[in-house]
């Protein structure tokens, strides 16, 4: 089974190198570009949910406000009820005596007065729908007469159901409370024109009393007429729609006497729930927004496709946690729910949102993201190709010019072009052919240098050799006849020679010193005495390096440049020390110094690169010698004062 990988291994891979980075580079950029893709997705997705979430949470915010304003603006109308002396007193007089007890109550109090007020019990109930176009219905409720009164937004099914007499009223008052009707809703279109109309309603005057009033046919005759004697200029709006049930918001309160604190009834403000609707903004297909009572009955069963759903599990749905994202099972699928209950009233909100909207949204961005990796996984592949092929190239032209130099050809150059690592290597080898040729021709004519040097040593051996015999029968034959002055001369001068001879650049310090000493005998004896030499060394620096015939010359110096021969107090010193880890040899004496000016030629020359004869040759050589041995940090220093002497200091490391 593996065998086709095996061969295809070994015949593309195996012995290619640049085969085996296209298919790794290519395997990481596709496991690469995968991995973000999948990432991103799950980031927008995630964040696309998120976002959801807090729409939906944001409008269940916003129903709940909604809910409570509501309420609120009950709570305002049943205060003005309480607060207004003369509508107190109609309402519970209607609740408390009925409706028919009332009108003659009204009738005898106009009778009373010399006018009457328009601003009676019905126009005030009648003033609240211009208020809020979501108000629907005003109910005074009287348990103990059995009677309601309704005011209506469109004044239709408005007014008197007594089922004292008649129980079919109750279920009447109910269908046209509860039951399907045509919805309107009557807007002002100007708040302020509307509030000036209403101070502006003039009073009507005791001659104007309307007396046919005993009967509700009366009264319907009544208000008409005062609608056509009162001017009150307004705009309307009414916004038809299919019949449907209406859900309704209730809020209902006691209506108690003022002097006896008994109850006389009660008063139900109804708002239409659809109203909720305009609450509710952008919503994915398939949200839902459902508000509930706390016995599970559905009070805006509310969607965007105006769905009829029912919620089974009021139970289930008191144990969520309130006002957080839940992810549960609802009519077998998965939904995110949100249930809030912040409201005054305790009223259930809840929000579903399918988590299958959220999938069908997230489709479209799902593919873009396939495309946009398809399209970035070829152009990654194909960058990686083109890179590799050129890299490839590249290194086949140095792999055969190295076979071209492997054959003999050391002509052979590659072209620089870049100035990256194949151009350093390139680079390279091009230097490496250059120096390999010129070591070649190097080689070969040092080989003959060589064989003519080898030839030259051998015949320059049997000089010395043979000046060291004649030297030592000389000294035989000097000390033979009593010249034994003579004889320590020729040794020393002998001795000198064998060290001069030496082919080591590098020798102790007890070498160099004793080689130093040797001379500075030698030359005593041809000054007679006039000369004296003193030499201190402690002996553990003695078997240190140092250059050789780094001292005698300062020393050869001093003889040349520096004696005195009418004195004999001539002395010349030689010190040894070590100084933070240098070794440090200083040679001074008594002479007859150095002029200024000739000490400033000297120490200039010192540091010059190039060794330039202004009679000091031989200073310039050590200084020269020494620094290329140990570096320009060590060196020759030479200190001079004139008709007192000379110091030179040599320092080298202390090894």
């Amino acid at each position: 089974m593996l065998k086709p990988f095996h061969q295809m291994y070994q015949k593309h891979f195996k012995k290619k190198l640049f085969n085996k980075l296209i298919a790794i580079y290519s395997l990481i950029a596709v496991a690469s570009l995968v991995t973000v893709s999948v990432f991103a997705y799950e980031f927008f997705a995630r964040k696309d949910v998120s976002n959801a979430l807090m729409e939906q949470q944001r409008t269940v915010d916003t129903i709940n406000r909604y809910i409570d304003q509501k309420n609120d603006l009950a709570q305002a109308i049943v205060q003005q009820v309480y607060q207004d002396n003369l509508l107190i007193q109609d309402t519970v007089y209607l609740l408390n005596e009925g409706y028919e007890q009332y009108i003659r109550y009204r009738l005898d109090a106009y009778s009373s007065s010399n006018m009457f007020y328009v601003r009676k019990m019905q126009e005030f109930f009648m003033l609240q729908f211009w208020k809020d176009p979501d108000l629907q219905n005003i109910n005074l409720i009287s348990p103990t007469k059995q009677f309601a009164y309704m005011y209506t937004s469109d004044g239709v099914k408005g007014g008197l159901y007594d089922w004292s007499q008649d129980p079919q009223m109750n279920t009447q008052w109910k269908m046209n409370r509860y039951g399907e009707r045509v919805s309107s809703y009557t807007n002002q279109s100007k708040k302020e024109e509307t509030s000036a109309d209403i101070q502006d309603i003039p009073l009507l005057r005791h001659s104007d009393r309307l007396v046919d009033m005993l009967d509700q046919d009366g009264s319907k005759r009544l208000e008409k007429q005062a609608q056509a004697s009162i001017p009150i200029p307004t705009k309307t709006n009414v916004i038809k729609s299919e019949s449907e049930k209406l859900p309704l918001i209730s809020f209902t309160n006691r209506v108690s006497s003022p002097e006896s604190l008994l109850t006389a009834g009660h008063i139900t403000i109804d708002f239409n729930a659809n109203g909720i609707g305009r609450q509710i903004g952008y919503s994915l297909r398939g949200e839902q927004w459902i508000v509930l009572d706390q016995k599970g009955e559905i009070i805006y069963p509310a969607s965007q496709s105006q769905g009829t759903s029912t919620w089974a599990d009021v139970e289930e749905l008191s144990k969520l946690e309130r006002n957080k994202p839940q992810s549960i099972q609802v009519d077998g699928k998965s939904s995110y729910i949100t249930v809030s209950q912040t409201n005054k009233l305790g009223l259930y909100v809840v929000g579903a949102l399918p988590e299958a909207a959220i999938t069908d949204h997230l489709s479209g961005l799902k593919n873009t993201i396939g495309i946009v990796t398809i399209l970035c996984i070829f152009a990654v592949l194909m960058v990686t190709y083109l890179s590799v092929l050129h890299l490839s190239r590249r290194t086949q032209t140095i792999v055969m010019a190295m076979k071209k130099v492997q054959e003999g050809n050391l002509n052979a150059r590659l072209p620089v072009t870049r100035e990256d690592e194949l151009g350093l290597i390139a680079g390279s080898f091009n230097q490496m052919c250059e120096d390999l040729k010129q070591y070649i021709n190097k080689v070969y004519k040092s080989e003959l240098k060589q064989k003519h040097a080898e030839l030259i040593a051998l015949q320059a051996q049997i000089k010395p050799h043979f000046l060291y015999n004649t030297l030592e029968v000389i000294r035989m034959r000097a000390v033979s006849k009593g010249a034994h002055d003579v004889g320590e001369m020729i040794y020393s001068l002998a001795a000198m020679f064998r060290h001069m001879v030496k082919d080591k650049t590098i020798i102790t310090v007890n070498e160099e010193i004793e080689n130093c000493r040797r001379y500075l005998e030698l030359t005593r004896i041809r000054y007679r005495d006039k000369l004296q030499f003193t030499i201190h060394m402690d002996e553990r620096l003695g078997g240190y390096n140092t250059m050789k015939l780094s001292v005698q010359p300062l020393i050869e110096n001093y003889l040349v440049h520096g004696i005195v021969l009418d004195r004999k107090d001539n002395h010349i010193r030689i010190e040894v020390t070590q100084h933070q880890g240098d070794l440090i040899i200083r040679v001074s004496d008594n002479g007859k110094g150095i002029e200024p000016e000739r000490l400033q030629e000297i120490q200039n020359d010192l540091e010059q690169p190039q060794i330039q004869d202004h009679g000091s040759l031989g200073l310039k050589n050590v200084q020269e010698r020494l620094r290329i041995l140990y570096g320009n940090e060590y060196g020759l220093t030479i200190d001079s004062t004139l008709h007192v002497g000379t110091t030179a200091t040599v320092r080298v490391p202390l090894q």
